[in-house]
């Protein structure tokens, strides 16, 4: 079949929107949003007022229910977001100290760091990949002043490649090392009890797929995620909510906050978000109903896999 839609103006959508069902109390101010903002990104939030393969709304959609709901994604990216960002440089710190402490500054350069001797060119490409935006132009200027200043070895030390390092670029290589320091790395983190199923987990991962959500300003709300993380068999509470969903991976993050920035709470952000925008429907991200807190917590979990 070929694809013959033609393209709208913000009008004739916003028209279109109102032959669907829609409520609109100022026109123009609603035209004015949807020029901002693009009809296909804020068609994804429609869904949700929607029926039937013509997309009609629900009797008593109004416009702002789209924006408020838009609203409230856009606030829970950000949330998201700064959680992740905790554990991103809480694991490069991680993976440099323990890995530069034990093998020295260029352990990424010694194919004996590595499961497999072919790692060594995997890890070199993604490094090079992250620290070079151009061939003559670098990520970061410390790394071009380390080029100017040293011809040997050829790249820079890892506690400097790291700090170029993307959530998922991180993943990757802390796939690649030696079980072993991979366990390590993880005690240094703090895990102490759970060491071995978190490493055999793809729970780092799971969370760098949400991390570029957000930073892509794609849609969390109401998301089922294509690659969900691993399930921990012993942790009841993670057999009890689908893990596709967003509260799964909200709970994944406590987890790793409650040892790496027990400072910092996520719970607090969420149950503040809820507050400002009460009509949405958390369950539809995979909350327990009349959530309040997570229900499992890192001294739950610790007592947990010491009886493992």
């Amino acid at each position: 079949m070929e694809f013959n839609k033609q393209a709208f103006t913000a009008e004739e959508q916003l028209n279109l929107l109102i032959k669907r069902g829609l409520n609109v109390k100022d026109f123009n101010s609603a035209v004015s949003i949807l020029k901002r903002i693009g009809y296909y990104r804020l068609s994804s939030y429609m869904r949700s007022f929607q029926y039937g393969d013509e997309h009609n709304f629900r009797e008593g959609t109004e416009f702002a229910d789209l924006i408020n709901l838009y609203n409230f994604d856009n606030e829970l990216r950000h949330i998201t977001f700064k959680a992740i960002e905790k554990i991103e440089i809480a694991y490069r710190a991680a993976i440099s100290n323990v890995m530069c402490k034990k093998y020295g500054s260029h352990w990424f350069l010694d194919k004996n760091t590595f499961q497999k001797e072919e790692n060594l060119e995997i890890c070199k490409s993604i490094i090079l990949k992250e620290i070079k935006k151009t061939d003559k132009e670098y990520a970061e200027t410390f790394i071009a002043k380390y080029k100017e200043k040293y011809t040997e070895p050829e790249l820079p030390p890892f506690w400097m490649i790291g700090e170029t390092l993307t959530i998922g670029s991180l993943n990757k290589i802390f796939q690649l090392i030696n079980w072993n320091d991979k366990r390590e790395i993880i005690s240094y983190l703090g895990f102490k009890d759970d060491i071995k199923k978190i490493s055999s987990s793809n729970w780092l991962f799971s969370i760098s797929v949400m991390r570029n959500i957000c930073a892509h300003y794609s849609r969390l709300y109401n998301r089922v995620f294509r690659i969900a993380p691993a399930v921990l068999e012993k942790i009841v509470e993670f057999n009890e909510v689908p893990n596709n969903k967003y509260y799964f991976g909200a709970m994944i993050i406590n987890y790793y906050l409650q040892t790496i920035s027990s400072d910092y709470s996520l719970e607090k952000d969420l149950n503040d978000l809820f507050t400002k925008y009460p009509n949405i429907s958390t369950t539809k991200m995979g909350f327990p109903v009349n959530w309040k807190k997570f229900s499992i917590t890192r001294r739950d979990k610790q007592k947990i896999f010491s009886k493992g």
